[in-house]
């Protein structure tokens, strides 16, 4: 009987969505494009099964099915099931942020502060996005992998990570899914090397000694007790200090997407270059340097205080080429981009002292004959 028990535990648990109830949650289509959300670039385990008529993913070691079924609601399926459908509501509705404040409120005070904001949302009404709360770990590990890598690819390293050193959920419509890993799993002698062969390059040795290092520090736990800090600056330093390949980017966007730090704007060249052609950066700034990060990350909050970093995600959405299919042809007003401070020519000389050494955690060390490649994301 022993032997049996654990051969059934031991089996993978398989569902069809088909044979289960979908649950609905009130959720209007003005609150929440799920397309637009969850591939924009802030998680990196959705996709789209049109065939089947919904979004997968996973989150909080459960896999979710998401659809939209009218413009009133989306409905959700969770596995394993579990007995409550209230309390997977309630991760959902937490994960989603469907209890802060509404797009409608928050759209209306961005647009109220910055015309350029009013000038975009008027030409992609149907981006409407909202800020995945997501957890700490996961959102940490995904980020170290994100370097010098556009959204496509840091989702492939992300599904890696996870179906080579995660256990198994189950499988769901005939596809299999996986948790994210435990510490341990990315802490053994083998998990270097075997990255490396999963095509994680110079990655590899960053996920380890990050890994390694939060063990010591307290695992998962420990990162998850971050949350809410009041001393946001506090946070972005131990992190950057802690982990390896965690450079100010990386770190903005844990204490953004994770830490419930939404007043922070992390800057890659994505959102430099929205700064430069939208809000009238210098063209002098070229290159994402420290003192260019510092500028752009200073003057976004100061037009979309308390939370920055959601509009900040809502632009980077519209600017991204796979979502230009629903910009409107409607007529806009012409905005005049907004100032940012300019640098002076001691500060460009001074840029150019540290370009080599800037987010240096980031990008892969540079080979000899070879210019350092730039990032996508």
């Amino acid at each position: 009987r022993k032997l049996k028990k654990a051969a059934a535990d031991a089996a993978p648990k398989v569902f069809a969505s088909s044979g289960n109830a979908w649950h609905s949650l009130s959720c209007p289509a003005s609150e929440l494009n799920l397309g637009v959300t969850l591939a924009c670039g802030q998680s990196f385990r959705w996709r789209q099964l049109e065939q089947d008529g919904y979004w997968a993913g996973v989150h909080a070691d459960k896999v979710w099915l998401l659809r939209r079924p009218n413009e009133a609601c989306i409905e959700f399926q969770v596995y394993p099931p579990s007995t409550s459908a209230a309390s997977d509501q309630q991760v959902l509705e937490d994960y989603l942020r469907l209890n802060g404040p509404t797009l409608e409120s928050l759209y209306a005070g961005w647009s109220a502060s910055d015309p350029v904001f009013r000038s975009v949302c008027s030409q992609f009404p149907d981006v409407r996005v909202r800020l995945l709360r997501q957890q700490p770990l996961e959102n940490l590990f995904s980020f170290i992998c994100s370097s010098n890598n556009n959204i496509a690819r840091i989702s492939q390293l992300v599904e890696k990570l996870c179906k080579h050193f995660g256990q198994q959920i189950c499988i769901v419509d005939g596809r299999e899914y996986h948790g994210f890993p435990q510490l341990s799993a990315l802490c053994s002698p083998e998990a270097e090397p075997r990255l490396r062969e999963l095509g994680f390059g110079y990655r590899a040795k960053f996920v380890v000694e990050s890994a390694r290092r939060l063990l010591d520090l307290g695992g998962a736990d420990w990162l998850h007790s971050l949350r809410g800090s009041a001393q946001p600056d506090e946070i972005r330093r131990c992190l950057t200090k802690e982990f390896t390949g965690v450079g100010r980017k990386v770190a903005d966007c844990v204490c953004l997407m994770s830490l419930d730090q939404l007043h922070l704007v992390p800057v890659d060249v994505h959102v430099m270059r929205i700064a430069r052609s939208l809000y009238g950066l210098p063209a002098s700034t070229k290159s994402l340097t420290e003192s260019a990060y510092q500028s752009i990350s200073d003057f976004f909050p100061s037009l979309w205080q308390p939370h920055a970093g959601w509009a900040h995600t809502v632009l980077f959405a519209a600017d991204l080429a796979r979502f230009q299919h629903l910009k409107s042809p409607a007529i806009v007003d012409e905005v005049k981009p907004a100032s940012l401070s300019t640098e002076t020519p001691a500060d460009a000389a001074a840029d150019g002292e540290v370009e080599s050494k800037k987010l240096e955690a980031e990008r892969p060390p540079a080979k000899s004959g070879q210019g350092t490649r730039k990032r996508k994301r």
